[in-house]
């Protein structure tokens, strides 16, 4: 017997892959940017770069680089806390009953 398309759990949820989609780019955004801004902070000398005549310029944008390095940390938890809500909510889908009542 092949289970029923109106068995509980076995449709798909727009919400749920909604949490799936958010987690995963917060998750690869977070390692992203924090890659990405630690790599910015080392380049020649802690971001600054001077010529032989002593010209130094600035080769990054202080405040995007301390942003992204300040929210970095709180995007991640946020995807990982999707990605639990979503695992969650999958399992609460398919493990209750199907009347909501609990049988013997």
């Amino acid at each position: 017997m092949e289970p029923s398309e109106d068995a509980p759990g076995s449709r798909i949820n727009p919400f749920e892959v909604a949490l799936w989609i958010v987690g995963l780019v917060a998750v690869a955004a977070a390692v992203w940017s924090t890659q990405w801004a630690n790599g910015t902070l080392s380049i020649a000398n802690g971001g600054y770069y001077c010529d032989d005549a002593g010209n130094c310029k600035e080769l990054y944008d202080y405040a995007l680089v301390h942003t992204v390095l300040a929210l970095a940390p709180s995007v991640l938890t946020s995807g990982f806390i999707a990605i639990i809500v979503a695992l969650a909510l999958r399992a609460w889908l398919v493990a209750r009953p199907e009347h909501g009542r609990v049988s013997a």
